[in-house]
């Protein structure tokens, strides 16, 4: 009776092997999906800020382009447990805001300087 319980045992640790292989997989295909849509963001010709404008126009989809390549690098590549994992979580979050101030500040200079070219 003993033998069948160390059995039983082995056959859920393997099933819950295969199980956390197949969460793994689908994690690490989830974790790209933002980077996929980043890139077709890029190459579209519909932007948040038209790429006429260089500066802002190309930097805002390279920050969305490397956001969302960390954002996959660190879900699929690094173990949660880490602190490497920490570290690029908040380097990740600090280039977006960072990035998004940036842009807000060229884009309200950009508004101001037509307010008063108009005037």
């Amino acid at each position: 009776m003993c033998n069948y319980d160390d059995n039983e045992r082995e056959v859920e640790i393997v099933n819950n092997d295969q199980d956390s292989n197949n969460k793994k997989s689908l994690n690490s295909i989830s974790s790209w999906i933002p980077f996929i849509l980043a890139l077709i963001y890029t190459v579209s010709p519909v932007d948040f800020i038209p790429d006429v404008i260089p500066a802002l126009g190309w930097g805002e989809d390279a920050l969305f382009l490397i956001v969302s390549a960390m954002h996959g690098v660190q879900n699929t590549f690094l173990d949660k447990n880490t602190s490497i994992y920490k570290i690029v979580k908040y380097i990740k979050w600090a280039s977006f805001i960072f990035g998004a101030i940036i842009i807000l500040i060229l884009v309200l200079l950009i508004i101001l300087v037509f307010k008063v070219s108009t005037n």
